[in-house]
């Protein structure tokens, strides 16, 4: 039986007279056991365990100093040794170190190395006592945690967006009051133009106090009250604004999201992406600017050709009804030079008179209140629209030999801009009138018809004449387009007409077309 080291003799009967020895030998969680004679220091007694955890038979070490100083790195020993000198000069200085022993297979174990000094009554060291604690799982731990972090840091310096971390600041309350900063890549230090080491553990009201400030840009909100909003609602946030505050002046996009007691900010300047915003903006009000007074001016060549075209109306209108007062002038002055005019007969000619004078009365009246603008809207009867329309172009249509066929549900009403659905069928049946005046069909008709279908109106105008070649149909609606053979259409009429229809209307005309017919279907 080998015969015990007086030191681990001495270290048992230390730890039966002193209860505190125990207690820091518990407390140490231990993988090894060292009782050092301080004044004899080459003898060091190491337990078993000691030299198991890192690799040795323990019959094979001798209880030597030396023996560990052998196998331990050389700049952590030295490390060691001016602890150990500090902790036996001054008891309050703790001897407590991590240090790297080589394993007998040559690989590194990880030790924290703490002692306590035994003193004598003068308070001299003679002894020290201390423990091993097998730590090298979790540097290896640490090690893979460091460099994912590293790697993930790289990762972060490289983004062209800057990205920023926050723990949350509560007061006594639980209010959030500010932020501390826990992270800040390298894009978003070269933008606020501070370094990370003057960021992190401070906070941003310290830092950035622009973030607690009402901005314009986000409807007079701050910054801080936007992100305490993410923290305490879990919700994240994307914002757009204009920053002028801490020595920086620049639009930002800035998407922020709860992260543990925080959140996680990304953010990048968009100043010139806003600058070329409100540049395109500008043009393309510029350009709806244009394109609206274009549409006046087509507005009024189009109202210059209808009223050309009533003007013709009224011409034709008013031949007839001329002609009947100058037979009744005649026929007055004959009678009159005869000596037979008779009071009744003069009274029944001024009836007559009067009649035609009303007729070319009531068909100005038409002109002028077809044309007479119209800008607030007004509740009618669809059937009645209808009627009107026709009455100014009846004549030219019986003329023209063309049946004119109208089936419309009454009490079809209507708010909106009566003269101008007057201006939209006008220029339709006037198309299907030329349009069948170009055409062989002897029997030729235009049929209206006016109906409900759940919410909405149609109104259909068909026509049985020449139809419509399917090559040009998807063209019928394009301003200047004409399939009139005279070619004295100005090609504005059916643009006006769609025009009128989806944006005074908010409905749509379409069109339907083929050898034999051809029918308008507007939809209100």
């Amino acid at each position: 039986m080998n015969k015990r080291h007086y030191l681990e003799i001495e270290l048992y009967q230390l730890i039966q007279k002193d209860s505190s020895m125990f207690e820091f030998i518990q407390n140490g969680s231990l993988d090894g056991l060292w009782y050092w004679d301080l004044e004899n220091p080459e003898n060091e007694w190491m337990s078993p365990k000691f030299w198991k955890v890192l690799g040795y038979n323990p019959s094979e070490k001798k209880h030597f100093a030396s023996s560990w100083q052998d196998i331990i790195y050389h700049e952590d020993l030295e490390i060691a040794l001016k602890n150990l000198k500090k902790h036996i000069e001054n008891k309050n200085h703790p001897y407590d170190q991590v240090v790297r022993y080589k394993h007998k297979n040559s690989s590194t174990v990880w030790i924290r190395c703490r002692g306590i000094a035994i003193r004598d009554k003068n308070g001299k060291a003679i002894r020290m006592l201390g423990a091993h604690n097998d730590i090298t799982n979790e540097k290896r731990l640490e090690e893979k945690y460091l460099q994912k972090s590293n790697a993930l840091k790289a990762i972060l310096d490289i983004s062209l967006d800057g990205i920023m971390a926050f723990d949350a600041l509560y007061d006594n309350s639980g209010e959030i009051v500010d932020f501390v900063w826990t992270m800040s890549n390298k894009k978003a230090c070269e933008i606020i133009n501070i370094k990370e080491e003057d960021l992190i553990g401070k906070k941003l009201s310290l830092i950035m106090p622009g973030n607690f400030i009402p901005l314009d840009s986000i409807g007079g909100q701050t910054l801080f009250e936007n992100y305490k909003e993410v923290v305490e609602t879990g919700k994240p946030k994307i914002l757009e604004f204009y920053f002028a505050y801490d020595n920086i002046k620049e639009w930002f996009e800035n998407k922020a999201v709860k992260y543990n007691n925080g959140f996680v900010v990304t953010f990048g300047i968009i100043t010139e992406k806003k600058q070329l915003q409100l540049n395109l903006e500008q043009i393309v009000n510029e350009e709806v600017a244009k394109n609206n007074q274009n549409q006046k001016l087509l507005f009024q060549q189009s109202k210059l050709a209808e009223m050309g075209m009533m003007l013709n109306m009224i011409a034709h209108q008013w031949r007839q009804p001329l002609n009947h007062i100058s037979l009744i002038f005649n026929n007055i002055i004959l009678k009159f030079q005869k000596n037979q005019l008779t009071i009744s007969e003069a009274n029944e000619l001024r009836n007559n008179f009067q009649n035609q004078i009303n007729y070319m009365s009531k068909t100005i009246d038409d002109f002028k209140d077809f044309f007479k603008p119209t800008k607030q809207k007004s509740l009618f009867e669809i059937s009645k629209i209808i009627n009107e329309t026709i009455d100014l172009i009846k004549p030219s249509i019986k003329e023209s030999r063309i049946n004119l066929i109208v089936d419309s549900e009454n009490l079809i009403e209507y708010f909106g801009y009566k003269n101008e659905l007057k201006q939209v069928l006008l220029n339709i049946i006037n198309n299907s009138k030329d349009s069948l005046l170009e055409s062989k069909t002897k029997e030729k008709y235009i049929k209206i018809v006016a109906k409900k279908v759940d919410n909405n109106i149609i109104i259909k105008c068909e026509d049985n004449g020449r139809g419509i070649d399917t090559n040009i149909i998807d063209n019928i609606f394009d301003p200047y387009f004409s399939t009139k053979i005279s070619k004295n259409g100005t090609g504005l009429g059916l643009y006006m007409a769609k025009t009128i229809i989806q944006k005074h209307f908010q409905g749509t005309i379409t069109i339907q077309s083929n050898n034999n017919s051809t029918i308008f279907i507007i939809k209100l």
